[in-house]
């Protein structure tokens, strides 16, 4: 009889969890349970996640250095070889926030990288055959599952502007025709089955060459789309090695460049730990907040010179992330974490963008609108090499202690993911809560907007010494605007430990 493993999951959706449970149950190790759960999130968590998507995922295995596998996704070609003023593109105003205006369409999708990172994972650390790690989503593609109310959110914001015009994603997402699917209602995606058996079968080749490759290549060759199968061919997961911070007393694993997340959480915790004082009243905190994320923003926009400061500056050295730090925006992501008491972790962040509302006819792939995003693009839209990463936001992290703690774990919330992983750090390494409580504490974030300084906080911050120049945006409740953090790890006594926020759907097993 097969020995059950036991694991700490947290993952945005019940569904995604419920696969990792069924994993290690089936004696697989933590990379399996994250592999098998991100698969199944590609259909638990559609649009927030999904094969026509990016995903990183960083892995502590015993014995080995951490390291993070970069699935981002990455220019394509095919715009190299034709007008892209007449490409596919949609530019829509979307009523989320204040309105954002997002370019979809064919012509905003580029190479996806997130089955590529996944199976490399396994092919590097897994031990259960592949099409053990994929029954899960099968099983859910094969049945159907109830809408989450976080991608029923989505639709009903962007629904009709986006998805609604092409047919395939029309036919997925309106069953009937006319309305979007509503959260709690039964969701079947049509083709997802006859997919997940494909890459079963073939692994991850059925999307980068196989006949997958084909009909996503038809589709933008078509339609004004740059990805071709020359492109999807040639894709590969990158390994890289982490980013790293020691901060109290804790040795963190940051996602690196090309990436800007790392570099950036990373100068929000030295700024924070600068003035850091546990006797420090609410109100006094608020504010360290509020001036440490203020910095950060400066540094961002390239206002802030005062880079004397060392070990900020050893962050930031790299003029990529000089250059690029401005993109701090990874809309519609998800993040799962896993550990084992091996100490075995993965800490695993996808992301779809805002969706370009295209899914590939035939397939069931809902596609990322990664070209079309004004921040995943610096340096313009269509104007980085051919292959190379687009930049990402997200940040899975892994962090260890000498006393045996040890932690996976991420968030999505777009530019609130810097914030809300730091203040979740602080509660947790800084004031010693326990990882509930760290979750679940109020946080708050600040960002410019056009001329306006805002400062936007949940119930429970303190906004007595906030200064008159940052405008206060009070939220009535906590809010998954301030992001969705899930952690796996172990306690000093080698105890599983998880915690999944209830500002999302979130969900933790111990197994």
């Amino acid at each position: 009889m097969t020995q059950k493993t036991a694991a700490a999951i947290a993952a945005d959706s019940p569904f995604t969890t419920v696969a990792g449970v069924h994993i290690a149950e089936l004696g697989g190790n933590a990379v399996d349970i994250a592999v098998a759960a991100a698969l199944a999130a590609t259909l638990s968590e559609i649009l927030m996640c999904s094969l026509g998507g990016s995903a990183f995922l960083m892995i502590q295995m015993p014995g080995k250095p951490v390291e993070l596998i970069d699935g981002a996704d990455a220019m394509p070609s095919g715009h190299l070889h034709s007008d892209p003023a007449t490409a596919g593109w949609r530019e829509v105003h979307l009523p989320y926030g204040d309105g954002i205006t997002v370019r979809g369409g064919q012509a905003s999708v580029a190479v996806p990288g997130m089955l590529a990172a996944l199976e490399t994972a396994w092919r590097r650390h897994g031990s259960l055959p592949w099409r053990e790690l994929v029954n899960p989503a099968l099983e859910l593609a094969r049945n159907g599952f109830a809408l989450s109310p976080v991608t029923s959110r989505w639709l009903n914001i962007a629904g009709n502007l986006l998805f609604y015009p092409q047919q395939a994603s029309r036919e997925c997402f309106f069953p009937n025709g006319s309305d979007a699917v509503q959260g709690g209602e039964w969701f079947k995606i049509p083709d997802m089955e006859q997919t997940l058996e494909a890459i079963a079968t073939e692994g991850a080749k059925a999307l980068y060459q196989g006949d997958l490759a084909a009909l996503f290549a038809q589709e933008m060759a078509e339609k004004g789309g740059f990805v071709t199968r020359e492109d999807l061919a040639n894709y590969r997961a990158q390994i890289r090695q982490p980013l790293k911070l020691y901060s109290a007393g804790f040795e963190l694993d940051l996602n690196p460049p090309p990436a800007v997340g790392g570099a950036a959480l990373g100068s929000l915790i030295r700024l924070l730990e600068q003035n850091w004082s546990s006797e420090a009243t609410l109100a006094e905190r608020a504010l360290q907040q509020a001036q440490a994320q203020q910095v950060l923003l400066q540094l961002r926009q390239g206002t802030f010179k005062n880079l004397d400061l060392v070990q900020i500056q050893a962050l930031l050295e790299q003029d990529y992330l000089r250059e690029h730090l401005t993109a701090l925006h990874s809309p519609h992501t998800t993040h799962l974490s896993v550990a084992t008491p091996s100490g075995e972790l993965v800490s695993l962040s996808m992301s779809n963008g805002y969706g370009s509302g295209i899914t590939i006819p035939g397939t069931g792939i809902s596609c990322n609108n990664t070209l079309g995003e004004p921040e995943l693009n610096p340096l313009g839209f269509l104007a980085a090499p051919v292959g190379s990463r687009l930049v990402s936001n997200m940040i899975p992290t892994i962090a260890r202690h000498p006393d045996g703690r040890c932690l996976a774990f991420g968030t999505p919330g777009a530019s609130r993911i810097t914030t809300s992983m730091a203040q979740v750090w602080v509660n947790y390494a800084f004031d010693r809560l326990s990882l509930t409580e760290a979750v679940a504490a109020p946080r708050l974030h600040v960002e410019q907007a056009e001329t306006e300084l805002r400062f936007l906080y949940e119930p429970g911050i303190s906004t007595d010494l906030i200064p008159s120049d940052f405008v206060l945006y009070p939220f009535d409740q906590t809010d998954m605007f301030f992001g969705a953090i899930k952690v796996a790890g172990l306690d000093q006594n080698g105890q599983l430990q998880a915690a999944a926020d209830f500002r999302r759907q979130g969900a933790s097993e111990i197994v």
